[in-house]
């Protein structure tokens, strides 16, 4: 009887260890996706980091709070390698952007809210990479000041101060497309 139990409790933590490792992987090629702007490149990307975090001796275990931080890191970095061998950064794929943005039954709210998301992604790709990267990171994965700071490499203040300057590029953007404070115009 205790053998059982030991063996659901053991397949139990299975699945949801499995599960968390799905979304984790599925947020890093979004990640690499918005960075790089091609599937392919993305897919190859992440099946890298995730084939090191699994053969890398210093790597985190795929159960470890540090994974997620550790493998943003390892998309990152490959993916910035990828963009120093492009000639030119390519558009983001519209179909695969992931938006927490609220989906409405209404047609003209849905046209709306697609229009808004539409303008929103062109913004973010007009950024430099560093800002497009932070606002990516806290934004859209919502990574804390400190993972972020792992991820880039850099110090927590500068976490902050990279983020506002980002989002500051951002708003002025979208001020020349005709967006205000309030909203669009």
């Amino acid at each position: 009887m205790m053998v059982c139990e030991e063996m659901t409790k053991i397949k139990e933590y299975t699945m949801q260890v499995s599960d968390e490792f799905e979304e984790c992987r599925k947020q890093a090629f979004a990640l690499a996706l918005r960075l790089l702007g091609n599937k392919d490149d993305a897919l190859e990307v992440v099946q890298a980091s995730i084939e090191k975090g699994i053969n890398h001796a210093n790597a985190p275990a795929l159960d470890h709070p540090e994974f997620k931080p550790w493998l943003f890191t390892v998309v990152r970095n490959k993916s910035i390698d990828i963009l120093r061998h492009q000639t030119r950064v390519r558009k983001v794929e519209h179909e695969d952007y992931h938006s927490s943005a609220p989906t409405s039954t209404e047609p003209d709210k849905s046209l709306q809210q697609m229009q808004l998301k539409e303008t929103l992604e062109q913004a973010i790709n007009q950024l430099n990479m560093q800002q497009k990267e932070i606002i990516l990171l806290r934004d859209y994965h919502n990574f804390s000041y400190a993972e972020i700071a792992r991820i880039l490499g850099i110090a927590n203040g500068s976490v902050m101060s990279r983020l506002h300057r980002a989002r500051m590029a951002l708003r002025e953007i979208l001020v020349k497309k005709g967006f205000s404070l309030g909203g669009a115009q």
